[in-house]
């Protein structure tokens, strides 16, 4: 999807990067197209997938500006996609690594979430999930995938606080896996799945999805359950006049 999506490949591993200038908001046909970026490589062998941002920009979330124009049954189809492509990550049947190649709040930090791996930039940047801050709830899901990593005493202050992360702070509390120089997050995850990938593949993945089993059984139940919970959510008065709020004053 021109102006969406690039990808990149080599030795069988497949970068798939958002490009959406200015910061990479997750809008229906960004949504789309890293469904389509997954499903193709999937289905084509890759040996596993690396989701990339643009320099100092992993995603800024969704676009809420986008979002706040459309109407209830275009919210359930976006929450679906947007839901869909989370669970779709934690259950891939390949390796999935985040590059975090910059800021990554809200929506971009959900999506790294649920990969295998996280490798920042070293930078002045900030992630985590302030749902809380615009009026939202944090699902059960997105809870439990942060918990999963943090444990569930950090990621219950850090959720209901609506709080940012500095990168320093997501690695120590192991969030991310690793923070490196800017032009070496990209090359860093291509290594890290190389080296993956050399292991029995059979062995490596089932016991990289035995490991995430509990969260993926979570989001089995669960799924289905988010999209009404969450829009009648986001029609709220309270969630529409702070997200308006927030637009006007970008």
């Amino acid at each position: 999807m021109s102006g969406l999506i690039e990808t990149n490949e080599n030795n069988g591993i497949v970068e798939i990067q958002m490009t959406r200038k200015p910061v990479n908001a997750l809008n229906p046909e960004l949504v789309t197209g890293i469904h389509q970026a997954i499903d193709e490589h999937t289905d084509l062998g890759a040996k596993a997938l690396i989701l990339s941002g643009m320099e100092g920009i992993f995603s800024a979330g969704l676009d809420v500006k986008i979002l706040l124009t459309l109407s209830r049954e275009d919210i359930d189809s976006f929450f679906e996609s947007f839901w869909g492509l989370m669970a779709k990550i934690s259950k891939s049947p390949i390796p999935f690594v985040a590059a975090i190649t910059g800021h990554s709040p809200a929506g971009g930090a959900v999506l790294t979430t649920f990969c295998d791996y996280r490798i920042a930039a070293r930078g002045d940047y900030k992630i985590g999930m302030n749902e809380v801050f615009v009026g939202l709830p944090v699902p059960i899901i997105i809870h439990k995938g942060f918990a999963r990593l943090v444990g569930e005493n950090q990621a219950t202050i850090l959720t209901m606080q609506g709080k940012l992360m500095s990168f320093e702070l997501a690695e120590n509390i192991g969030f991310l896996n690793e923070v490196v120089d800017q032009d070496a997050v990209v090359d860093r995850a291509f290594e890290w799945l190389d080296n993956l990938t050399k292991l029995p593949t059979n062995a490596m993945n089932s016991t990289r999805l035995t490991a995430k089993s509990e969260l993926n059984d979570l989001i089995d139940r669960e799924l289905s359950l988010m999209t009404n919970s969450f829009s009648d959510g986001w029609f709220s008065d309270e969630v529409q006049q702070r997200m308006t709020y927030i637009v006007e004053n970008l």
